[in-house]
């Protein structure tokens, strides 16, 4: 049986995550788009077959969407989650950072699997996003963030709520 920890896994990402924006460079090579622009678009990405993994990168492209390039940066994007890479089992245990949480009945398969990390990884962003950690000087004020499975079987949010449901910054009264 393979035993996941999810409430470590987001602390690692969230980690991550905070490690990379804390240290960003505008000059970097592995980001998308202009090095004069600002980051719109933070796109993270997972893959549980392929070596098990969480991406970030950073999009400074005009009008970035969820178009797939993010993954052309993988290599240098990436955090290693080698316990992620389940080899086609399914026989799991999970220990959940939502003491509600609920495995699936039936157990698990590779689509119950996909939303599990893939609402590990939203979890954690927005987690972070609401307690105010991702209002950094480089992002720009409409910046938001999506998550994607590496094969396309998850994605949040949905195409048309990006910019709402995916905010970076929350929306406060004063325009924030």
């Amino acid at each position: 049986m393979h035993k996941l920890d999810l409430l470590r896994d987001q602390c690692q990402i969230q980690q991550y995550v905070w490690d990379r924006l804390d240290n960003y460079e505008p000059e970097w090579e592995w980001a998308l788009g202009d090095v004069d622009r600002k980051v719109s678009l933070i796109s993270t990405g997972f893959s549980f077959e392929q070596n098990g993994w969480f991406a970030m990168v950073l999009d400074r492209r005009p009008r970035a969407q969820c178009d797939g390039e993010w993954q052309s940066l993988i290599a240098r994007n990436s955090l290693p989650m080698p316990h992620w890479d389940l080899k086609g089992e399914y026989d799991i245990e999970v220990a959940h950072y939502n003491p509600k949480w609920k495995p699936p009945k039936n157990g698990f398969d590779e689509d119950s699997v996909t939303q599990l990390f893939g609402e590990t990884i939203r979890d954690a962003i927005l987690h972070m996003r609401d307690q105010g950690a991702l209002k950094y000087p480089f992002l720009a004020s409409n910046a938001a963030f999506f998550v994607e499975e590496h094969e396309g079987r998850y994605g949040w949010p949905e195409y048309k709520a990006l910019r709402t449901d995916g905010r970076c910054r929350l929306k406060t009264n004063r325009g924030g």
